[in-house]
């Protein structure tokens, strides 16, 4: 059975024909966006390789990060080193102070300060991967598929 066509009155469509009764049926009210597709998630990958806001939000976190390792790392070598100059040149005291034949400045340039940068290196080294693992761990959400071994 086919309705008649007729022009919109601004009353919802039913397949009852009009009448000046009041309707007492229920009527169905669609919003136009229920056909829409379904919103689906996207993996933190798929951001970062698409290019999208979020996807630029995760990058510079990721060097947000890194940079402020970085910088802590050259400030703690900048400081500790840099003083042992200023401290050798005041001091006439400090200068003149001798392990065995070597002088106290000779032992603690030679033998203090290299131990110093390793340590610095391996914990700068140690945080940056930490970053980086952290990193990982976002990208490799249960949406992703299973990265191959590498």
């Amino acid at each position: 059975m086919t309705t008649p066509e007729r022009p919109h009155t601004g009353q919802p469509h039913t397949d009852q024909p009009h009448t000046d009764q009041p309707h007492t049926g229920r009527v169905r009210v669609t919003s136009p966006l229920a056909d829409a597709p379904a919103a689906q998630r996207r993996s933190a990958r798929q951001e970062i390789a698409e290019s999208t806001t979020v996807g630029t939000v995760y990058v510079r976190s990721l060097v947000r990060a890194q940079r402020r390792a970085a910088i802590v790392t050259s400030a703690l070598a900048i400081v500790t080193i840099g003083v042992l100059p200023v401290l050798f040149w005041s001091d006439v005291a400090v200068r003149s102070w001798h392990v065995g034949p070597v002088p106290l400045v000779w032992v603690v340039l030679g033998a203090g300060v290299y131990p110093w940068v390793w340590w610095l290196g391996r914990a700068n080294v140690a945080r940056v991967e930490r970053n980086e693992s952290t990193f990982g761990s976002l990208m490799d959400s249960p949406t992703d598929p299973p990265s191959p071994p590498r």
